[in-house]
């Protein structure tokens, strides 16, 4: 296994076993309802990460899942650069650059969580800071991924991606697409009901983490470093 496999792999299994594990602990706690959130909106991510012990993990968690996302976003741009003449499209740089930025937004506003922050009404500032920031990261990372998707596609050829593997990535692109499109038409219209919020909220970071793994096997000959390009040209001789 290759290192952009490792960082593809733990990008999608952090934060999904930070999640499942901070809510199993605030429901055994008896701070949040036991249900299925993505179909029920009984309570955000950010609840699962408010009351303590469940806090700690939380917190460690998703300020580590947020570091892997910045190497993973650092692997893409080199493997884009390393068959797609990235000096005719700037943008692409624009983009990694700005998928960054999203993932440190994810650590000011995960640091900042904690019981502290109760009650709601005493502590607002510190509560919009954490949904400005949360909200930036979420929607700024799934714009990013779609927009690198399209890139991909145009270098399918040249970077060896089976169809499975790109129409995986545009599915999700799509999918996240779809999400932030509806939640923009409820908001918009005045359609917004109870747990509509938090489904929305489960399911695009749901998208957005399995976005990560898709590149696992496109990987697998890529070579981030020059050691491992060593090892590999041993291994072919």
């Amino acid at each position: 296994m290759t290192l952009p496999q490792r960082i593809a792999l733990v990008a999608v299994v952090l934060p999904f076993l930070t999640m499942a594990a901070s809510y199993g602990l605030s429901v055994m706690d008896g701070h949040l309802p036991l249900c299925i959130p993505y179909l029920e909106g009984c309570t955000t991510i950010t609840a699962t990460g408010i009351y303590y012990p469940a806090a700690y993990i939380f917190r460690a968690g998703m300020i580590s899942a947020a570091v892997v996302f910045i190497l993973w976003w650092y692997c893409v741009r080199a493997w884009l650069e390393s068959v797609g003449h990235p000096q005719h499209h700037p943008w692409i740089h624009r983009i990694v650059t700005f998928a960054v930025i999203a993932s440190m937004l994810l650590v000011a506003s995960i640091a900042v969580l904690g019981e502290h922050m109760e009650p709601s009404s005493e502590h607002r500032f510190l509560w919009r800071f954490h949904t400005v920031t949360a909200g930036l990261f979420f929607l700024v990372t799934s714009v990013c991924q779609i927009l690198m998707t399209w890139r991909m596609r145009q270098l399918q050829a040249a970077l060896s991606i089976k169809f499975s593997r790109i129409a995986g990535k545009q599915i999700l692109a799509v999918l996240q697409l779809l999400l932030l499109a509806a939640f923009m038409i409820i908001l918009l219209l005045g359609l917004k009901s109870d747990g509509v919020e938090e489904i929305f909220e489960w399911w695009l970071a749901s998208f957005s983490a399995l976005y990560f793994y898709t590149t696992f096997h496109d990987w697998r000959d890529f070579r981030l470093t020059r050691r491992e390009r060593q090892q590999a040209q041993e291994v072919a001789l």
